[in-house]
This record gives structure tokens, C-alpha cells and sequence, in this order.
């Protein structure tokens, strides 16, 4: 439990309050991405195309969208790239 309390406190720059919604929000997100898409790439490059699509989804919402949209498309583009840390990319 001493590990999850560090963490949270880390991801909310010191708020565990913080850091735990954060935690939960980028864990609901996972959980949605890997039930709409359960293969999110093939290989590595495949994984970086994807991310490199939420990228522009996000840089596209700092310009012209909502800060809720900017929230939404920063989990979107964090939950990518961990997807490819995790090994997801690998069939």
C-alpha cells in the first residue's frame, strides 16, 4: 500500500487526492481503449503511427477545442504510448 500512496502522491505533484484521480482516470481509459480497440498495433511502428494520430487529435485540441476535449485527448495520447510500453504492440 506504502507503493500506491507514493505513486498517487508523485502523479499529483505531492496530492494524493490528486494523483489517485488521475490514477483512476488513466485506468478507465486503458480499460475503454483495450475493449474498443483489443489489438491497438502489430508491430512497434504500427504503435508509433497510432500514437503519432493522438498526438494530432491532442495538438488539435489545444487549438481550437474545449479543456475538457484537451483533457480527454491527453489521456487518450497517454494511454497509447503506455499501451506501447506494456508490450500491447506485440501479437
Amino acid at each position: 500500500m506504502a507503493g500506491y500512496v507514493k505513486l498517487c502522491r508523485i502523479l499529483g505533484k505531492g496530492d494524493f487526492r490528486r494523483g489517485r484521480e488521475l490514477l483512476d482516470a488513466v485506468a478507465e481509459r486503458m480499460d475503454h481503449a483495450r475493449k474498443k480497440h483489443p489489438v491497438f498495433a502489430e508491430c512497434p511502428e504500427d504503435a508509433v503511427a497510432v500514437i503519432g494520430e493522438e498526438y494530432a487529435e491532442l495538438v488539435h485540441a489545444v487549438r481550437w477545442e474545449t479543456s475538457e476535449r484537451l483533457h480527454d485527448e491527453g489521456l487518450d495520447l497517454a494511454v497509447t504510448a503506455l499501451r506501447l510500453v506494456n508490450g500491447e504492440h506485440e501479437v
